[in-house]
């Protein structure tokens, strides 16, 4: 059964391994993450040891979609410390192992992560993916409106430059988080 949960950076390093398996897996897949394939396991690593020490700080929140011990996806939420960024966060890096897509876990993971953010009081959600991405297709169904492109923004490990949209979602403005009812949204996960 598919759990979704957050986690804090102490019982974060239990999932260690699944993280860098799953970070080197979107990246081997060609997502645009800021990694270039292959990711060194050390870099890897030392990538996620980061997120932990920022979620134990409260500057991060981590949440996983995982089947017993094994680590399905991740995605993440970044709050802004800034006096005039309290109403607002941004999500990164929404990673879904390859052999667990096509199943809603991205869909699953952005909901408990928009959530997530409500609870903390930050409305305004902001995040950006490669131009095209089918990812873009997802954050729109969700809600999010693009608010454009920036050409050449990442390079990808071919060499190539692309563009990054920019995406953002206002949580007052969806009905969902307004009713308080996020979870008729959600589908049932395997």
């Amino acid at each position: 059964m598919t759990v979704i949960e957050r986690l804090s950076g102490s019982n974060a390093a239990a999932f260690r391994t699944g993280l860098v398996a799953l970070l080197r897996d979107a990246v081997a897949d060609g997502a645009s993450v800021g990694f270039l394939h292959p990711v060194p396991e050390p870099d890897a690593i030392a990538y996620w040891e980061q997120v932990f020490a920022d979620a134990d700080a409260g500057r991060r929140l981590l949440i996983v979609a995982r089947d017993g011990d094994r680590l399905l996806g991740s995605v993440q939420l970044s709050l802004p410390r800034q006096p005039n960024a309290a109403h607002r966060a941004e999500v990164e890096k929404l990673l879904v192992h390859t052999g667990s897509r096509r199943r809603g876990l991205g869909r699953a993971l952005m909901l408990a992560t928009e959530d997530a953010a409500a609870a903390l009081g930050r409305h305004l959600l902001v995040l950006d993916t490669r131009a095209g991405d089918p990812a873009g297709r997802l954050y729109e169904q969700l809600g999010y409106v693009r608010a454009g492109v920036i050409p050449g923004y990442a390079r990808a490990s071919s060499g190539r430059l692309h563009g990054t949209a920019i995406y953002y979602h206002d949580l007052r403005h969806s009905d969902a988080h307004m009713l308080g009812e996020s979870d008729a949204r959600r589908r049932d996960l395997p």
